[in-house]
């Protein structure tokens, strides 16, 4: 089925739309690829990092202590601790006024570019290259025009994929993703809760959007998304060949 057909075909099951709404992952569901792991590889292999409490390396040793945060990272995600490692990505922010992001996020696109392929950081083979995922897009802007109201819930920076979003030209939608603390304009090493990463997902629709409505529809690639699209009526999996996939398959969710 054409792209634009499975996407009119998951808006006419959704039903009325005006006054309901729908939660999209953002991380290899709206894009391939992962925003914030691109950005900690840019700051980690350019040595732009403002924080200087992710490992105990003398910050002073630039490219020492950009290694070993990466490393770190890398380490987090090897031994399975995928929260650990959202938030651990996440504080690579702080040191960073707000008003840089979006400046710090166009560098980091330009620089993975659209070619996915894999590039070598500190001896870790990483992924490189970051695209749109057009049928998703279609699918935000179809609900949008139909009257739904469309949020991103991310375990990536807020602000990052806020600038991501606009930098692609994705519709005007809200962004909820985990938070640095500020002080006065400034990201701080804290991380405000709750966080939107896995059953966080679920905890901040119900704290930030609706307390007791549930999503009409959710979009998600993986099974860190799996909370949040149980929690919606109307389930729709970005096909990567993993484990949500086939899940998607068994219980006949949409597969786009």
């Amino acid at each position: 089925m054409e792209g634009s057909e499975k996407t009119q075909e998951i808006v006419r099951a959704c039903g009325p739309l005006p006054g309901r709404f729908a939660v999209f992952d953002f991380d290899n569901s709206c894009i391939v690829n992962d925003i914030q792991e691109a950005t900690l590889a840019y700051l980690c292999k350019n040595s732009l990092l403002k924080n200087e409490h992710l490992v105990q390396v003398p910050f002073n040793d630039k490219e020492g202590y950009s290694r070993e945060v990466f490393l770190s990272y890398d380490k987090l995600l090897e031994e399975g601790k995928m929260k650990e490692a959202y938030v651990y990505a996440v504080r690579t922010m702080a040191g960073f006024a707000k008003e840089e992001i979006c400046k710090l996020v166009s560098d980091v696109i330009l620089s993975e570019g659209e070619n996915l392929e894999t590039q070598n950081i500190f001896g870790i083979d990483a992924a490189k290259g970051l695209s749109v995922r057009p049928q998703v897009k279609m699918l935000m802007e179809a609900l949008i025009s139909a009257g739904c109201s469309v949020y991103v819930v991310t375990a990536s920076s807020e602000e990052v994929v806020r600038s991501a979003l606009k930098i692609w030209g994705f519709p005007d939608v809200v962004c909820l993703g985990v938070r640095n603390a500020e002080d006065n304009g400034v990201f701080a090493d804290a991380i405000e809760e709750p966080t939107p990463i896995i059953e966080g997902k679920v905890d901040c629709i119900k704290k930030f959007i609706s307390a007791d409505k549930k999503p009409v529809l959710g979009v998600g690639d993986s099974m860190n998304d799996l909370p949040m699209l149980e929690y919606s009526e109307i389930k729709v999996v970005v096909g990567r060949e993993n484990a949500l996939a086939k899940k998607a398959k068994e219980n006949g969710w949409y597969l786009i």
